[in-house]
């Protein structure tokens, strides 16, 4: 009997890899060229209707407060926002190994009905970076700066009654890969900025210093698996939320369990230590675990779908910590020429750690009271989006999208509807 041998796979850090992304970039429909530098320009004018900008519910609680109980009521407010951004898209191939990628989405936000929610300045859309990667031997090198400014609230499921969440997220930090070809290991150091553009949320000014590292073996060519970790050290402008460290350690395990069935599941060990200086009175540190899962499914030429679920910790907006559990379910079909149908469900459950300081999410004009305790959450919706190709330069979309969280604690309940149209030209 003879034993077959797995073919060696190719470098994930070599001149083929190199050579591969080369030939890929090729591929992608830049439309000016200055020099060796292709630009790719594109603007986008978007029409959006949400029912609920503030994220509240149509309701009256009483409060108890230094003076006595106070009658505090709440109502959605509804809108329509205009959403003009215009995004380029630039390639600078260095040398034959080492490229320079910049990307980057700025936009703005106009409220018909209420023009103080208008954008403070410019948005600049998720997934804006600046990049460069360089190949070195059997290392790959990528060094990058991935910077945000948004304002929406209903990304933060710990929010309700607030309607400009605006915040500038900045990380910039380095990543290296060594291919030992049975092993891949990573290193990552990044520095991570917020900066809130709301005096409301201003407490929430803060650094991190952030390492991780990963080592991963292929005992086969469709599994691989592996040990990761990181360490995060996150401090506060002000001495209102707690500063602290987090540690985390695991175990992961991909694999291909088909030609169409891919499984990455992942699990470990969280820590999170505050020091408890800090105004908000949590007293509560985490000692837990973390696990997530992926499953991407390509069904037929027609559908494809991912099923991730997993139990994770993130620092809170008016608390130490939220734990937090999740089912998310996308599927994207290519029925129809020239045109993209996806969905999207989701179901959130969440438990704040809760604090006892002052209220730092304020409803306007009730300030210094405070509702606030540990809060147990849960949150779910879906979407809706349909993408056609009118013309080789035109792109219409059509989205909708439903939120609904449901809070133990009064006046912190909502839905919200948003249909949105856009279109977008290439030039």
């Amino acid at each position: 009997m003879l034993r077959a041998q797995d073919a060696i796979r190719p470098s994930l850090a070599g001149e083929a890899a190199a050579e591969a992304r080369r030939q890929s970039i090729d591929k992608i429909p830049y439309n000016l060229q200055i020099g060796p530098i292709k630009f790719r320009f594109s603007a986008t004018m978007g029409v959006e209707y949400n029912d609920n900008i503030n994220l509240a519910e149509d309701g009256s609680a009483v409060f108890p407060s230094p003076t006595g109980p106070i009658l505090i009521t709440t109502a959605p407010q509804d809108d329509i926002i205009l959403r003009p951004q215009f995004n380029i898209n630039a390639l600078w191939p260095i040398t034959q190994l080492n490229t320079l990628k910049l990307d980057i989405g700025v936009g703005y936000a106009f409220y018909l009905d209420h023009s103080n929610y208008n954008t403070n300045g410019v948005l600049v859309s998720p997934g804006s970076q600046l990049a460069f990667d360089i190949f070195v031997g059997d290392f790959r090198i990528n060094i990058h700066d991935r910077f945000s400014l948004e304002q929406d609230p209903v990304a933060e499921v710990a929010l309700s009654n607030v309607a400009d969440y605006g915040r500038f997220q900045n990380t910039a930090g380095i990543s290296v890969l060594w291919d030992l070809n049975k092993a891949v290991v990573t290193l990552g150091y990044d520095h991570y900025n917020f900066i809130s553009t709301t005096t409301a949320f201003d407490y929430l000014d803060r650094n991190a210093e952030i390492f991780s590292g990963s080592i991963g073996f292929t005992p086969s060519s469709t599994v691989t698996v592996g040990l990761e970790g990181s360490f995060v050290d996150t401090y506060y402008d002000q001495n209102i939320l707690n500063d602290s460290r987090s540690y985390s350690g695991g175990a992961f395990l991909e694999t291909q369990l088909t030609s169409y069935l891919k499984l990455r599941v992942a699990g470990g060990y969280q820590a999170i230590d505050f020091d408890h200086t800090g105004l908000v009175n949590d007293a509560h540190d985490l000692n837990d675990y973390y696990a997530n899962a992926l499953l991407s499914h390509r069904v037929n030429a027609v559908l494809t779908q991912n099923l991730s679920v997993g139990h994770e910790t993130q620092l809170g907006v008016n608390s130490n910590y939220v734990k937090l559990n999740y089912v998310r379910h996308t599927t994207t079909w290519n029925i129809f020429f020239h045109t993209l149908f996806s969905t999207e469900l989701f179901y959130e459950d969440a438990d704040d750690s809760g604090g006892s300081g002052l209220l730092f999410q304020p409803i306007p004009g009730v300030p210094n009271i405070n509702p606030f305790v540990a809060e147990h959450i849960h949150r779910y919706g879906g979407a809706l989006t349909l993408g056609y190709q009118l013309t080789p330069h035109v792109t219409l979309g059509l989205r909708y999208q439903y939120t609904q969280k449901d809070s133990d604690q009064p006046l912190r309940d909502y839905r919200q509807n948003r249909v949105a149209f856009d279109g977008t030209y290439s030039f």
